[in-house]
């Protein structure tokens, strides 16, 4: 994600007068109420000012190119270092800096009565840049992190609205109900005890679909039972054509991940490959509790065509980045399609 720029090269000069005038602001006021004060207090006079003004912002703006790295591409070499390796550059700066404009003022305005004095308000007046400018720094993170969360809000906001209406689409999925319907109808007369455990699976899928539309996490165990559930709908269709395992699903945690996960990775297997007598579709459910991650892994027989080829797997992915952090990982090799999600202790 591209994190947006606050402040631009042309800001930067802008932003380097206001510190300058803001630092410089005592003997600006001082010799432009008392202009004969200002000397026997500051040994100042226009074209000293005119000096620490143009030495404030020549220096505001050399730190500034250091640490406002939004505003420049060019001190890559810089950002690359170790925050302690970063200060000492800036103190480096702060010194070197400093010294060089003091004794560029004594060389064009020529000696002052009190040259320690005059020494030490350059060096308090460059403090107070340095102090500036890591607060506008810290106040630009700040605003690129409230930007990044407020846009990753917004993307899980629509993802969930998205999958609000795909829940919605499975529920009333033509397709979907026809096929069990008609399982059923053939059931019902054929094979009672079929057509009986079919309708309870169904209502099963239908009812925990609309419990989970409003929520990010739901617990494995329900999850579980669900797959269970949506698997034994397909298997009344495809027979013995569909062969799936479960295992280690005796939880010792309370484990959760993100809604649909399992019945979306089924589905996906399902709808990607041939299954017939000689290409049996193989699915395996495995729950690695020390690893924290779930395992669903199929056979591969590729249909020639398909729509959608990896958009459910995408979305699903970017849920999880979303909503937990973390991300899923897929494998493949000739004969086998492998998914892993991470499992979350607590919601």
């Amino acid at each position: 994600m591209t994190t947006p720029r606050y402040f631009g090269i042309r800001d930067l000069w802008r932003f380097c007068i206001v510190i300058s005038l803001i630092v410089n602001l005592p003997q600006l006021l001082t010799f432009a109420w008392e202009p004969r004060l200002s000397p026997a207090l500051y040994q100042t006079g226009s074209l000293a000012l005119v000096c620490q003004f143009v030495s404030s912002f020549l220096f505001g703006m050399t730190l500034a190119l250091l640490d406002l790295e939004s505003v420049q591409n060019s001190m890559k070499w810089y950002l690359r270092q170790r925050p302690a390796t970063r200060w000492v550059i800036r103190i480096a700066v702060l010194l070197v800096l400093t010294e060089l404009f003091f004794q560029f003022q004594l060389l064009v305005t020529g000696p002052v009565r009190e040259n320690s004095l005059l020494h030490l308000t350059y060096f308090v007046r460059h403090s107070v840049i340095v102090a500036a400018i890591r607060g506008f720094r810290y106040f630009i993170d700040i605003m690129h992190k409230v930007n990044r969360i407020n846009i990753e809000n917004e993307q899980l906001k629509r993802l969930q609205i998205k999958h609000q209406l795909d829940v919605l689409n499975n529920q009333l999925n033509p397709h979907f109900l026809f096929n069990a319907l008609n399982i059923l109808n053939v059931s019902i007369m054929t094979d009672p005890g079929k057509a009986q455990t079919i309708v309870h699976n169904l209502s099963d899928i239908l009812r925990y679909n609309l419990k989970i539309q409003n929520q990010n996490l739901v617990c494995l165990a329900e999850e579980l039972e669900v797959a269970h559930s949506f698997l034994g709908l397909y298997k009344a269709r495809f027979g013995n054509k569909l062969m799936f395992t479960f295992e280690n699903t005796e939880l010792r945690k309370k484990w959760y991940v993100v809604p649909l996960a399992l019945q979306l990775l089924i589905e996906n297997a399902i709808k990607h490959n041939v299954i017939t007598s000689d290409h049996v579709l193989h699915l395996n459910v495995l729950v690695d509790e020390e690893a924290g991650q779930l395992t669903i892994s199929n056979s591969i027989h590729r249909k020639t065509h398909t729509d959608g080829l990896g958009i459910g797997l995408s979305n699903l992915d970017k849920r999880y980045e979303l909503i937990t952090g973390q991300t899923t990982t897929q494998t493949e090799d000739a004969r086998h399609f492998t998914v892993m999600i991470p499992l979350v202790e607590s919601p």
